[in-house]
């Protein structure tokens, strides 16, 4: 009967203790393994091939996992709201492009670190992804303007975009700022060492 697990930064957990989680536990709704370094891609694909109740699930600095991780849960868990899978630097474009594909009920995602991801995946999760509420793209260095100006015209963007976390994205400028001036609900926007952007962009979100 359980429905979450949370065994934050536990250097023990393995794909086999993955497994027998998934395999007995499969009413799983929130899964959160930060940190655990020893959980591959096995063991996530087992965990959402048996857990198709997963809506939350946390695999931030699980630095073995690769989008045969992300297409196991897209391929099973069509209920995800949150993902959170910073510093997943494996992670690329595919993955997410199969999760907004299937998951279109997501809201959360903290994406920080996925340092392989462009553009492309703002275009998959803008197009498949209309109730995003809070994206963190901090350290995602090879976002542009382009990736933004596609999010900032997506459905999610004109009713529910509320935070945007782009700390260190150095190809980010004023351009983007103007991206978002229709994201009527945006009530938080990070660029911390985004050094291209100047108080005269800022200006306009107000």
């Amino acid at each position: 009967k359980l429905t979450s697990f949370i065994s934050k930064g536990c250097l023990q957990i393995t794909d086999k203790a993955v497994t027998c989680l998934a395999q007995f536990c499969n009413r799983l709704e929130v899964v959160n393994l930060h940190g655990c370094v020893n959980v591959e891609d096995c063991g996530v694909s087992r965990l959402a091939a048996h857990c198709p109740k997963l809506h939350n699930v946390c695999l931030s600095g699980c630095l073995r996992l690769t989008d045969a991780s992300l297409v196991s849960l897209a391929q099973h868990c069509h209920l995800l709201s949150t993902l959170e899978v910073a510093g997943c630097t494996q992670f690329t474009d595919t993955g997410f492009q199969a999760l907004a594909r299937s998951c279109r009920l997501l809201e959360k995602m903290d994406l920080e670190e996925c340092v392989l991801i462009t553009d492309q995946t703002l275009v998959h999760l803008a197009m498949g992804c209309p109730r995003l509420e809070k994206l963190s793209l901090s350290h995602c260095e090879l976002i542009t303007d382009d990736g933004i100006r596609h999010l900032g015209t997506s459905p999610c963007a004109a009713e529910h975009l509320t935070v945007l976390e782009l700390d260190n994205c150095p190809l980010i400028t004023d351009a983007s700022l103007e991206h978002l001036v229709t994201c009527h609900n945006l009530q938080r926007v990070e660029l911390y060492d985004c050094q291209l952007v100047t108080r005269t962009g800022i200006r306009r979100l107000r």
